[in-house]
């Protein structure tokens, strides 16, 4: 048996050496192949714009409903009969999908025009207008969306632990990055409060009008009860800036780029290279080593 181990131990060390020996007979090709590759991507990497992340640090706000809610007694099951919600705002996680909402986006890009922003190689700046005169081959909203969206130029992280958000953009200006992400954090505050402005109006009137037709005193102490606390949300809602996220650091302008990592584009592209061109040289030497083999059995 120790023999037996013995000589597989010796017909490895055989078959490294060999290998070795191939690896060391193309070194200059495995070699010049790698600082090849790794040339072509620096070049590649300093043709790519440098990618800047402005983030902004927020704090969701909590709907302020369980003081009133115990105060009010029975009313939240009444409420909930009625189809009425006391609650003023969405979970974190809504607010949030609102965000990245088409509807949000798309009227954001509107209202800030930004479309030849976010477009600027398909933008003629001395016409004003877009190279493509075809309206289908002219950027759009969806396009610009997936831009924002997809190619994750917006994004949000919650923080497991503590709750906090870091809404972060992305982009080629740096200038830009932290100006955008200001200003989303204003139009998202500012459209879930309007939203919300919207929903005490409708809810206030259902009340209203329920208050008008029941004549249960109990019931109408229940309605007086929600009318007064859907009141309230109300008025926060008017007067609250930072509605469903307060700002603890906003987004200062980025003095470093986060993308693209030139220095590990070039050293990955190089040692993915030497890997390949291992491969490569392997296969090569086998298939030389069969065509022997073969062209021997023939002449036998």
């Amino acid at each position: 048996m120790m023999q037996a181990m013995y000589g597989q131990y010796e017909e490895d060390e055989i078959d490294l050496l060999e290998y070795w020996k191939i690896i060391w007979g193309k070194r200059k090709f495995i070699v010049s192949s790698s600082f090849l590759a790794a040339a072509l991507a620096a070049v590649v990497s300093l043709l790519m714009p440098n990618i800047y992340r402005a983030e902004v640090l927020l704090a969701p706000v909590g709907v302020e409903d369980s003081k009133a809610s115990s105060l009010l007694g029975g009313l939240g099951g009444f409420a909930s009969l009625a189809g009425v919600s006391l609650g003023g705002g969405g979970s974190t996680e809504e607010n949030l999908a609102v965000f990245k909402s088409r509807q949000f986006i798309w009227k954001f890009i509107r209202d800030e025009k930004l479309m030849p922003t976010l477009f600027e190689d398909d933008w003629d700046e001395v016409a004003s207008s877009w190279k493509e005169t075809d309206i289908e081959d002219q950027p759009s909203l969806w396009d610009a969306w997936r831009l924002l969206i997809d190619d994750n130029r917006l994004s949000t992280t919650i923080d497991g632990d503590s709750g906090l958000i870091t809404l972060a953009v992305e982009w080629t200006d740096a200038d830009l990055s932290a100006i955008w992400a200001n200003k989303l954090v204003e139009r998202l505050n500012q459209h879930l409060r309007e939203y919300a402005i919207t929903q005490s109006k409708s809810k206030l009137a259902y009340l209203e009008q329920e208050l008008s037709r029941t004549t249960v005193e109990e019931n109408r102490q229940a309605l007086y009860g929600l009318i007064s606390q859907e009141q309230k949300q109300a008025m926060l809602a008017n007067t609250q800036q930072d509605f469903a996220f307060r700002v603890l650091d906003q987004a200062s302008v980025p003095d470093e780029k986060v993308k693209p990592k030139r220095a590990i584009i070039v050293v990955l592209s190089g040692i993915v290279a030497g890997f390949l061109c291992i491969i490569f040289v392997f296969v090569q030497e086998g298939m030389r080593k069969r065509k022997e083999e073969m062209e021997l059995s023939h002449e036998s």
